[in-house]
């Protein structure tokens, strides 16, 4: 029997009301690689890691108050195996349409492959925005591609942040 699955909490400056949900890659493993997420056990653009860091430049830089953002991720649970499995992109993606249904979020960003994976399965209704970015870490901006083509690091990067822009009327 396996042991049950951990989840980050959301840092408590990420109130709502949701304006924007942005969905991530997954909140690393516990005892590895020491993210923002593993460290402090919870999602937030306060984390003290770059990924967090440029999340924040980006809502900033629209506008966007950080309580009303709300951060998620494809496999939302920490020490995911290194194959991300369809299972595991669907349960995670019921979760976080569930969230996003709840807080009656307008806009969601999809940021790098597996969450761009994770689309297929959140049967979103379509008065939800879904934008497909970039990955804000640095792997994710250098091989970032728009028309199968690399488009460099600093177009995605700006790609990212133009991203964040709430539409009209939100």
């Amino acid at each position: 029997m396996s042991a049950p699955r951990q989840y980050p909490s959301i840092a408590r400056y990420h109130s709502g009301p949701f304006l924007i949900a942005a969905i991530l890659q997954d909140p690393g493993t516990i005892h590895g690689n020491q993210s923002g997420a593993t460290r402090t056990r919870e999602l937030g653009v306060l984390n003290p890691d770059p990924t967090a860091a440029l999340c924040r430049l980006a809502l900033e830089t629209n506008g966007i108050p950080l309580s009303a953002y709300l951060p998620l991720n494809a496999i939302p649970w920490f020490d995911a195996p290194a194959h991300r499995s369809n299972d595991m992109l669907r349960e995670g993606a019921a979760h976080n349409r569930n969230l996003i249904l709840r807080h009656e979020v307008g806009l969601v960003l999809l940021l790098g492959g597996l969450a761009h994976r994770s689309a297929q399965f959140l049967n979103l209704p379509a008065d939800i925005t879904v934008r497909h970015l970039p990955h804000p870490g640095r792997l994710g901006l250098i091989h970032y591609r728009q028309n199968g083509q690399r488009i460099g690091a600093a177009a995605a990067r700006h790609r990212l942040i133009e991203g964040f822009h709430l539409p009209e009327g939100k």
